[in-house]
């Protein structure tokens, strides 16, 4: 039988949150209530936050932009079906 020390005896070996299915609008409200209670417990994580958000915003402004002011060539088209089955009747 394996001895147990006195700090494995504190250690409490609960559920883990990787364990925890969370799915759906749960999910978010899960995702959501986790970044807040980061952003509270870590000051500094909050400037990181503040300063992502817009930028992610901004990434995603540039890709709409650049896919609607370029539209795909016909090699693109090609490519992006290539490996695609096709039903022929």
């Amino acid at each position: 039988m394996k001895r147990q020390s006195a700090r494995d005896a504190d250690f409490h070996r609960g559920p883990r949150i990787d364990a925890i299915p969370v799915v759906g609008v749960g999910g978010l409200i899960f995702a959501i209530g986790v970044a807040v209670m980061f952003v509270g417990g870590l000051p500094i994580a909050k400037w990181f936050f503040i300063a992502s958000v817009p930028a992610g915003f901004l990434a995603l402004v540039t890709i709409r932009l650049f896919r609607t002011l370029r539209p795909r060539t016909e090699v693109e088209e090609i490519q992006l079906n290539v490996g695609r089955q096709t039903r022929e009747p």
